[in-house]
C-alpha cells in the first residue's frame, strides 16, 4: 500500500494504492494511517520544503521513504507543450499522465476547477496542446470584494446561473458564469471527445455542463501520480 499526498499552499489532499486501485482518503490523520500498511509516500507539492518536513512529522510517517513527483517535458506518453516543461503546474501534469491513463485513445479537454480553474488540451496521441489558468470562483470573489468599495459577499457559494437580485447573488452568479464561460469557450475553440471535470469547485460547475460529454473524476491527479510507484 502507498499513500499519494497532492500538498498545496493551504491544504493536503489524499489518496491509497493498494494493488493498482487508487482511493480517496477522506481523513489524512496520524492515528488512522499508524494502522496501515504504508511502504512509501508518493506527493506533489507547490508548498515549501519546510511545510513538507512538518507534514512528514506531523503524520508520523518520516520513517518512510518520500518521493517528490515534478513536472517533465514527457512521461508514459504525455508530452508537454512547455518550453521549459519544468515550470507547468505538476497538478496539471499530474493531470494529463491521469486523463491519458483513463480516457486513452481519445481527445480531451481537461478542467481543474480549484484556487485556479486550469483548462488543458491533450490530444489521443498524448500531445499537451497548452491551457488556459483563469481564477478560480472562491478566488475571483475576493479580487472583487477586496478592490471594491461597496460589493460584500456571503460566506458560503450559493450562485447560480441566473441574473442576480442583490449585490451577493450578482457577485457569485458572475463569477459562476465566468468559470462556465471559459469552459464553453476553451470546448469550442478546439472540439474534443470528451471533457474532464476535477477539483474541489466540481461540484458547482457540473450541473450546468450536462449537455456536454462530461465525466467527473475527483481523483484524477492521484491517478497520474500513482503512475510513478515502482511497484
Amino acid at each position: 500500500m502507498y499513500l499519494l499526498l497532492d500538498i498545496g499552499n493551504t491544504r493536503e489532499k489524499a489518496a491509497l494504492v493498494k494493488n493498482g486501485k487508487v482511493t480517496a482518503l477522506p481523513q489524512l490523520a496520524p492515528d488512522n494511517l499508524a494502522k496501515l500498511p504504508i511502504k512509501a509516500v508518493y506527493f506533489a507539492s507547490v508548498a515549501s520544503q519546510e511545510k513538507v518536513a512538518v507534514i512528514k512529522q506531523l503524520l508520523g510517517l518520516d520513517h518512510l521513504p518520500w518521493r517528490q513527483v515534478y513536472s517533465d517535458a514527457q512521461a508514459y506518453g504525455v508530452r508537454s507543450s512547455y518550453q521549459q516543461p519544468q515550470t507547468l503546474g505538476v497538478d496539471r501534469w499530474l493531470a494529463m499522465l491521469g486523463a491519458q491513463l483513463l480516457f486513452s485513445e481519445q481527445n480531451v479537454l481537461i478542467a481543474d476547477a480549484g484556487t485556479a480553474v486550469t483548462l488543458d488540451w491533450l490530444d489521443k496521441a498524448g500531445q499537451h496542446g497548452g491551457g488556459w489558468i483563469i481564477p478560480g470562483l472562491k478566488m475571483q470573489q475576493q479580487a472583487v470584494v477586496k478592490n471594491t468599495a461597496k460589493v460584500f459577499n456571503a460566506e458560503m457559494f450559493n450562485g447560480r446561473l441566473e441574473p442576480g437580485t442583490d449585490t451577493v447573488t450578482g457577485l457569485q452568479n458572475g463569477c459562476l458564469a465566468g468559470v462556465l464561460g471559459a469552459i464553453r469557450l476553451a470546448w469550442q475553440q478546439t472540439p474534443v471527445d470528451k471533457l474532464i471535470l476535477t477539483g474541489g469547485d466540481s461540484k458547482f460547475l457540473k450541473p450546468y455542463l450536462s449537455d456536454l460529454p462530461l465525466i467527473v473524476e475527483p481523483l484524477l491527479i492521484f491517478h497520474g501520480l500513482a503512475r510513478h510507484i515502482d511497484m
